[in-house]
């Protein structure tokens, strides 16, 4: 299994980093999406639609 002495301290390890990870995540400020590329994405996606569902047409 190579430098780990068996499944059980991958695991543990594995486990660790990934609470880490999780941990920083919900106490951080960062976003997965900005919201710059989010507003870049509805722009393009924005096609005049919605007055037309709005109005019931």
């Amino acid at each position: 299994m190579g430098i780990f002495p068996n499944a059980a301290a991958v695991i543990r390890l594995v486990g660790a980093v990934l609470i880490d990870m999780h941990d920083e995540w919900i106490a951080g400020d960062s976003r997965y999406l900005s919201e710059e590329s989010m507003a870049l994405l509805t722009a393009t996606m924005d096609n005049g639609d919605h007055a037309a569902i709005e109005s019931g047409e």
